[in-house]
């Protein structure tokens, strides 16, 4: 009798566990491709979940390894950006069945939003609203919707000083287009273009004349800045402001643009009013 009651006992220690694990591991079975779409999901589900693509890397050229492919395999819904965005993915994501994978924003044409759709708020709006219904998680917009307003409102404003002071921005990689498309923003020029390849003579030759007739109110970088180069074309003399194009170190989507927006902000801060 007291062997039996041991048996039972162990048995639904057993089951205990086994439940336990299976309502852990279901909060981790969703699989964000990229660190921005892992703030998608938090805005939603307020989790923190991993990425496939390490934070500080770029979505663009990435490479698989087996122990990635497994993490797709393995996750009940893999959140990526398309196969235009993250060509690295559509190979093993065209044998991973339909209603395992979402693609942020699909209805939306992500190109429209450049090359970068993240750093848009409108696409990532957009996906949140899709992504929410396609969970059915409720997820209301309008919080949202207030903050990028008032951030729009802000950069117009700072926008119009420095086109008054005829300055602009200059960034080292055109990583902010979508940004850019939603708040009416256009740098002056860039270090390199998406593709990462840097300018040819005449393009380094009218940075450098931009910035010697004083027009270049900062330059900002990124992840994938070379001091050096900046160095060599404009001098040390321009302000350099660092932005965050991969949200490598964003913990809430909200922040992630309003720090970007704050970048913009801070360029040219010294001009009057």
């Amino acid at each position: 009798m007291v062997f039996s009651s041991r048996v039972f006992i162990q048995t639904c220690v057993f089951f205990a566990f086994f439940w336990l694990a299976t309502i852990t591991s279901a909060s981790t079975t969703i699989l964000p491709s990229t660190q921005a779409l892992s703030l998608v999901i938090k805005e939603i589900t307020k989790e923190t979940l991993q990425p496939l693509v390490p934070a500080n890397a770029s979505p663009h050229d990435f490479s698989l390894k087996p122990s990635h492919i497994r993490r797709i395999q393995k996750a009940q819904l893999v959140v990526w950006l398309g196969p235009e965005l993250e060509p690295y993915l559509a190979k093993v994501m065209s044998r991973i069945p339909h209603h395992k994978q979402f693609i942020i924003n699909q209805k939306g044409l992500p190109l429209a939003y450049g090359l970068h759709p993240w750093t848009n708020p409108e696409y990532l709006m957009n996906g949140m609203l899709e992504l929410s219904q396609h969970m059915g998680t409720p997820w209301d917009s309008q919080a949202w919707r207030q903050q990028m307003t008032l951030l729009k409102t802000q950069i117009q404003s700072h926008q119009k000083r420095l086109l008054k002071n005829q300055q602009g921005y200059l960034v080292y990689h055109d990583g902010i287009d979508g940004f850019e498309s939603y708040f009416g923003l256009e740098h002056l020029a860039s270090f390199t273009n998406s593709d990462d390849q840097p300018p040819g003579a005449k393009g380094m030759a009218a940075i450098a004349q931009l910035a010697k007739e004083q027009q270049v109110a900062c330059v900002l970088t990124d992840h994938e800045t070379k001091p050096k180069l900046i160095d060599a074309v404009i001098g040390p003399e321009v302000e350099r402001i660092q932005i965050d194009i991969l949200a490598t170190h964003s913990t809430s989507l909200a922040s992630y643009i309003n720090r970007l927006g704050q970048a913009v902000l801070d360029c040219g801060h010294s001009i009057k009013q």
